[in-house]
């Protein structure tokens, strides 16, 4: 008869004749199983539902995913240049706002908050005036998410930050006049931006749970399970090894060379269990999700993947680009502004005109538009009598 234990375990006893012991799980009802520990798998929990969380998300994202932070810095990259100079008419001034520009890092702001603004949504600074008020001493590039904003008829009337040191609750209230918060690809009544990553969540999590599949093949083809049979029933006989005669076989395989064969008795059999059937094929799919994942963040896919019918698809996307690029060129334009003229005031300066120049990409200049024809000829976009033409 068949005996249980108090904990429905049932009792398999030690298998001597395989030199294997066997235990039983516990094996619940179907009425047990809760429709709870499938929920987490919905797509739509790919995108969280508070702005804060979705900002946390996208900048791990960006941490984490190669193709993410390569996209982001390409878009901040091809906008602003590794350089932002300024000019002026009055050649004193010339020099005066780029030694201001050196003391507050000017670049080194506006490529933070860009960042920030691509990855997050919101960009938000704060200005920090000297003493006498006559100066700019310090411009801070806060974390968005310590910032809690809010907007009544589409102005800003409120801007809380909350202090990003353990143990420390109280709030800081922003004032207005020293506060600059920018939004992106949001209406003026949104109270925050959107993510330029939120797009790509569903297919950054299913690129993830891709790799998740390859590294559990790859574990199982390199550590599959083994199991020694050592005894059992051969014709009329029955060979029950003990724990010597285990030990012997145990320290045999131990101590065999990989590369050379190994004599054991006709008791002894070895079963691998991991690497049976083909490996999981996942490089198609993996490269679709990373075409999708580059779409979303608003590459153009003729760029990337060489796919188009003609220059017409491929000049659209260029275009879109172009326009794309100087948006966040004026995210830049708008945070020099806001510090450049508060500082003018400030000197008297309102009369002169200060310039911004970007040493970026500049797609519509003719030089680039010819390395782009090229390009697209090689990868068969375009004819070649087209390529002479543009050319």
């Amino acid at each position: 008869m068949k005996k249980y234990n108090e904990n429905n375990n049932r009792r398999v006893p030690n298998n001597h004749a395989t030199g294997l012991i066997m235990i039983g799980p516990h094996m619940g009802t179907a009425a047990e199983v809760s429709a709870s520990a499938f929920s987490a798998q919905a797509v739509n929990d790919a995108i969280p539902k508070t702005w804060e969380e979705r900002a946390a998300k996208a900048w791990q994202f960006y941490v984490e995913e190669p193709i993410v932070q390569n996209a982001i810095n390409s878009w901040r990259t091809f906008a602003i240049g590794d350089e932002i100079q300024f000019n002026c008419d009055d050649e004193d001034v010339k020099w005066e706002v780029r030694e201001f520009a050196e003391r507050l890092k000017l670049n080194t702001l506006v490529k933070d908050a860009a960042l920030q603004v691509l990855t997050k949504g919101d960009g938000v600074l704060f200005k920090i005036y000297n003493k006498e008020n006559n100066d700019i001493d310090e411009v801070v590039c806060v974390n968005p998410i310590s910032v809690k904003v809010k907007y009544e008829n589409g102005k800003l009337v409120e801007a809380k930050q909350t202090p990003e040191t353990a143990g420390t609750a109280e709030t800081i209230d922003l004032p207005l006049d020293r506060t600059l918060h920018i939004k992106w690809n949001a209406p003026s009544f949104s109270p925050r931006g959107n993510s330029m990553i939120v797009t790509a969540f569903e297919s950054i999590e299913l690129l993830r749970t891709y790799r998740k599949a390859e590294q559990a093949v790859a574990k199982r083809w390199t550590t599959p399970l083994r199991f020694i049979q050592v005894g059992g029933q051969f014709g009329q006989k029955t060979i029950v090894p003990d724990q010597k005669t285990l030990n012997t076989v145990r320290d045999m395989l131990n101590r065999m060379d990989l590369n050379a064969g190994l004599v054991v008795p006709f008791y002894v059999k070895a079963e691998t269990y991991g690497t049976e059937g083909q490996v999981l094929d996942t490089e198609k799919k993996i490269k679709e999700i990373k075409e999708d994942i580059v779409i979303a963040l608003g590459l153009a896919k003729s760029l990337i993947t060489g796919d188009g019918p003609n220059f017409a698809t491929a000049s659209i996307g260029m275009q879109k680009m172009v326009i794309m690029l100087k948006e966040i060129k004026q995210v830049a334009r708008v945070i020099l502004n806001w510090i450049i003229q508060d500082w003018q005031k400030m000197k008297g300066y309102e009369e002169k005109s200060i310039n911004y120049i970007f040493n970026d990409l500049d797609l519509t200049n003719e030089v680039d538009l010819k390395k782009l024809y090229i390009e697209l000829y090689d990868r068969k976009l375009i004819s070649k009598n087209s390529l002479q033409d543009r050319k």
